[in-house]
């Protein structure tokens, strides 16, 4: 525990300690350390009520006390303290109608969505596991605490969750647990689609989102999705790199659904993004891509449109990215801004003033500079421009 984030959250947990209250790290972090991978977030749940942590630190913010959760900022790194709760009824099937404070551990652990997330850890790495969530880590397996069907009625988005930590982790799903998320589908209706897209998002981008693929399609769940999933097959071979708009762009793609994007509440650039990625695997799809194909369209958009292509294509080709880049890269200039000329510079050398004869004459330098037939000098743009391109206007 050398990182200055598990570090901050020792020193919270030791000062809360001195004044007699109990303090652990839990969540995510407690599992992401058996597992080998660093924790995005270290957390630390206590006995104290939110006005006596608040009491025992100099620097603190009100981040979530209506949850019992304060920001301590007194050490390096800023750790979020909350209270141990339970939680009261959840009529919204989202959030709890009350949150109860409570002195034990043991009832804030019982709140938690799955084993592997309901463990506490001490500072000097002692793990609290009254649910066997350590078993399941090594079983590789995701289950919900306690009576599952309570779990997903409680919260619906934890289905998602599920399917979530599925696709990250590559881990199965318990039979019980699996059961009780189809159970609990209808519940989905209830869910905003923006914090959907947020859990979609995070399985898009995760190693095996095939996993929540098949977990999805031809089950209840997908009843309550905006949208089915298609060719099972096709996203078991999809490798989206850590980019969520590959499985935006791939979903669309095998459903013809765009519709999607907006049931989803994708930003514009979002939506640019997947058309622009749509169109460059239509030209991938034809044969190697043009070099105005290669200027015009970002490498990010090649990127997604590789790695959308490999998956549909039969025989893939694992360098197909690598060699666009390499390709793009060789081009003379990368983006318009790198043109040696300005639109100024055309207008001082013809003395008129703007208009679309302007467009139209940077559009033609672009394209001759990119494809090789003129070089990227000023003296020689202004030569050719007064003679070529005037003889054409």
């Amino acid at each position: 525990m050398t990182d200055s984030s598990w570090q901050a959250a020792s020193k919270v947990i030791e000062a809360l300690e001195e004044q007699q209250f109990e303090a652990v790290i839990v969540g995510g972090a407690v599992r992401d350390f058996l597992l080998g991978k660093e924790a995005n977030d270290v957390d630390v749940a206590t006995s104290a009520l939110p006005e006596e942590t608040k009491a025992v630190f100099t620097k603190t913010f009100d981040v979530g006390i209506e949850h019992g959760t304060v920001l301590v900022v007194d050490f390096k790194e800023p750790v979020e303290v909350t209270t141990f709760r339970t939680d009261g009824d959840y009529t919204d099937h989202r959030r709890p109608d009350e949150v109860i404070f409570v002195r034990s551990l043991e009832e804030d652990l019982k709140r938690r969505d799955f084993t592997i997330n309901a463990m506490a850890m001490r500072p000097n790495g002692d793990i609290i596991d009254l649910f066997n969530g350590r078993s399941d880590l090594v079983k590789r397996i995701i289950r919900a605490v306690g009576n599952a069907h309570e779990r997903f009625s409680e919260d619906a988005l934890r289905i998602l969750r599920a399917l979530r930590f599925s696709a990250q982790l590559d881990f199965r799903i318990e039979e019980k647990t699996q059961q009780a998320m189809y159970d609990s589908a209808a519940f989905l209706e209830k869910i905003a689609r923006e914090r959907m897209k947020i859990e979609f998002d995070k399985i898009f981008k995760s190693t095996y989102p095939s996993n929540a693929i098949s977990a999805i399609n031809d089950t209840p769940i997908a009843t309550y999705l905006h949208g089915e999933f298609m060719e099972l097959a096709l996203w078991k071979k999809l490798q989206t790199a850590g980019n969520e708009i590959i499985g935006w762009t791939f979903w669309v793609y095998t459903t013809g659904n765009r519709q999607l994007l907006d049931d989803y509440r994708c930003s514009n650039e979002e939506k640019k993004q997947v058309a622009q990625a749509l169109i460059c695997m239509e030209i991938l799809q034809q044969g190697d891509p043009s070099k105005m194909a290669l200027f015009l369209y970002d490498e990010s958009i090649w990127q997604v449109a590789s790695a959308c292509s490999n998956a549909v294509t039969p025989q893939q080709k694992p360098q197909l990215f690598e060699n666009i880049r390499a390709q793009k890269k060789a081009l003379p200039i990368q983006s318009r801004q790198e043109l040696a000329i300005s639109g100024r510079d055309l207008m001082a050398w013809t003395g008129k003033k703007g208009g679309p004869w302007l467009k139209e004459a940077l559009e033609s330098i672009i394209v001759n500079v990119v494809m090789g037939r003129l070089q990227n000098d000023e003296q020689q743009i202004k030569d050719w421009f007064k003679h070529e391109w005037n003889n054409q206007a």
